[in-house]
């Protein structure tokens, strides 16, 4: 018997809803992907044969794939995921550490990176990148923050950075790659919303060109390509071993990969490479003068190259509307309720909408004129929250120890003075909170009430209490 009210049918349900698609995936409802692709989808849904090919060890029309993928963005070697990026992040983290490394880390980084470094039984040396007061959110990573790392931590064997940010924000990888490299240290990038800078001159130079040893891509995040789709290239076979690498993504990606999904990521590297270069390009001439027609409004502002210090990804909407007493998640509802524009994500101050290259004409119409219109309406204040970095708070556990170790789940209050267990995170944008082996205090309990609806945290079950020392029985 079938059910009454099936997955399907709320997802259609949502869809009539959902008009204007301003966030991932990026083939925009379809209208990134061919005809041919969308007609012989189910067909393409084989497994492996000798004409097929198999994903663990591709010696035919998958490894031909991979190969004008790697040309396409200037990779050394590439390789399909059908786990999405995350399993990607893992494999090149679990590539290059052993148990017992250190491993310099973006503390904005996304949480597969904490992942592959418990797997991996690593240690991070978290680095911050500024933070940007105006706009309330975490930017790149300053050269300097590195340098400093480096040299207080010489027994570190790499690092790992996150660039673009989820906001478009770039770390300047160039200047970044040959200092790392000046202290024989390896650097991996998760460029996971980057993946269209190969494709257009108007973007930030991509991780690769810059100098990174590894790299990482969702192609489902901003090119016309399926959800779950990614790719994690080699930039220099002499600090990646591509052997380990090939194991370790066989280790964590499935033994039965989707078809559909690795013709997906094949497809959609073709349009960047041709047609959609240019349509990218269109698009970003048409968001450059949306952002411009913000500039002019009195209440409203956006962020772009001329107020941020670093290079940006001019594809990124980000809108702040706070100056009409409207929160980023205010802003967001009125998108969805009004007109049918669903944005990627929100922030106390921001609403982020994505647009790509399958983002059509009259999406950026109604994008450029809902934003006009809610500039010239007035709205009941709310309370904008001023936004804050993450707290901070100390080891008492390794991270590996920690998340293996048996563990309760207890209200977040009654976790104060307890050592997680889990990797506490609000997706998105899937930054860790809190690590396991840390201990949780006052100020994680206060940012998870105010910026998150997360109640419960798993804590070890023989927990410290770091107010009085002594080890507690969780029952």
């Amino acid at each position: 018997m079938l059910f009454k009210k099936s997955l399907q049918d709320e997802l259609l349900k949502f869809i009539k809803k959902d008009r204007v698609r301003a966030h991932m995936p990026g083939h925009n409802g379809g209208a990134g992907l061919s005809s041919g692709f969308k007609r012989n989808a189910f067909k393409l849904d084989v497994t492996e044969f000798d004409e097929t090919d198999n994903l663990q060890n591709p010696n035919g029309i998958i490894l031909k794939s991979e190969e004008r993928a790697a040309k396409a963005f200037g990779a050394k070697k590439s390789f399909f995921l059908v786990n999405g990026s995350t399993v990607g992040i893992e494999a090149a983290v679990l590539t290059a550490v052993r148990n017992g490394d250190k491993l310099i880390v973006d503390r904005t980084c996304h949480k597969a990176v904490i992942s592959g470094m418990i797997l991996a039984g690593a240690e991070p040396i978290f680095i911050e990148p500024e933070y940007i007061e105006r706009f309330g959110i975490y930017g790149a990573m300053s050269p300097i923050t590195v340098m400093d790392a480096l040299r207080n931590n010489p027994d570190a064997v790499g690092v790992v950075l996150t660039s673009p940010n989820y906001y478009g924000i770039c770390s300047d990888i160039k200047r970044l790659a040959k200092n790392i490299h000046s202290s024989d240290k390896f650097l991996i990038v998760d460029e996971a919303h980057g993946a269209h800078f190969a494709f257009s001159d108007e973007l930030p130079k991509p991780a690769l060109e810059s100098g990174a040893d590894l790299v990482i891509h969702s192609a489902h995040k901003t090119l016309p390509a399926l959800g779950q789709t990614a790719l994690i290239h080699v930039g220099n076979t002499e600090l990646v071993d591509v052997l380990r690498l090939r194991r370790n993504i066989n280790l964590l990606q499935t033994s039965s990969p989707s078809y559909i999904l690795l013709a997906s990521i094949d497809e959609a590297v073709s349009k960047m490479s041709n047609e959609y270069g240019k349509q990218l390009n269109r698009v970003i001439e048409t968001v450059t003068a949306i952002k411009s027609k913000i500039g002019v409004l009195d209440k409203v502002s956006c962020m772009t190259r001329g107020n941020l210090d670093n290079d940006y990804d001019i594809t990124k909407l980000a809108v702040d509307f706070s100056k009409l007493g409207i929160t980023g998640y205010g802003a967001a509802e009125l998108l969805k309720k009004d007109y049918g524009i669903y944005p990627e994500m929100a922030d106390e101050r921001n609403v982020l909408l994505y647009i790509t290259a399958s983002t059509t004409k009259k999406d950026l119409e109604l994008i450029d004129r809902a934003i006009t219109d809610i500039s010239k309406s007035e709205y009941r204040p709310q309370v904008i929250k001023k936004p804050k970095p993450m707290p901070h708070t100390r080891f008492e556990m390794p991270m590996k120890e920690a998340f293996f170790s048996d563990s309760v789940m207890i209200s977040a209050e009654s976790a104060i003075g307890k050592i997680c267990a889990e990797i506490v995170n609000s997706c998105p944008p899937c930054c860790p909170i809190v690590l396991p082996g840390q201990i949780i205090d006052n100020s994680v309990v206060e940012y998870l009430k105010e910026y998150t609806d997360i109640e419960k945290i798993a804590v070890v079950s023989n927990s410290i209490n770091s107010k009085t020392g002594q080890i507690e029985e969780e029952g």
